[in-house]
C-alpha cells in the first residue's frame, strides 16, 4: 500500500467547521489489499475508508473529517490497519484553528 502523501496540512481552518483531508493510495503489492480498520486518535477526527478488496494496481482514498470545534494547533494521527506486511500505516493531519478575537467591552 503506497500513499501519495502521508501528511495533510490544513493550514488555518475556521472554528466550528468540518474540514476534510483525502489521502489517495494505490496497491503497489502483488496481493489484493483489504483495509481492516482505520483508527483516529480522538473523536474529533472521523476516518472513512473503502470496505472492498483493492486489487493490485488499483487505488482508493481514505477521507478524514476533522471537526474544528476547539481553537489552537492540532496534530492528529490516523492509523490504517490492512492485510499487508507494512501494516499499520500512519497518516497525519495538522493545522490551526484560530482563537476567537477578544471583544473590547470597555466603552
Amino acid at each position: 500500500m503506497s500513499f501519495k502523501a502521508e501528511l495533510y496540512d490544513f493550514g488555518v481552518i475556521p472554528s466550528k467547521k468540518e474540514a476534510t483531508a483525502i489521502f489517495n493510495f494505490s496497491n503497489t503489492g502483488e496481493n489484493p489489499i483489504v483495509i481492516k480498520d482505520v483508527k483516529a486518535t480522538c473523536g474529533c477526527t472521523v476516518p472513512e475508508y473503502p470496505k472492498k478488496i483493492i486489487k493490485t494496481g488499483e487505488g482508493g482514498e481514505i477521507r478524514v473529517i476533522y471537526d474544528a470545534k476547539y481553537p489552537g494547533r492540532f496534530n492528529k494521527t490516523i492509523t490504517v490497519f490492512y492485510n499487508g506486511k507494512d501494516s499499520p500505516k500512519k497518516l497525519i493531519i495538522k493545522g490551526k484553528v484560530p482563537y476567537p478575537k477578544e471583544i473590547d467591552s470597555i466603552k
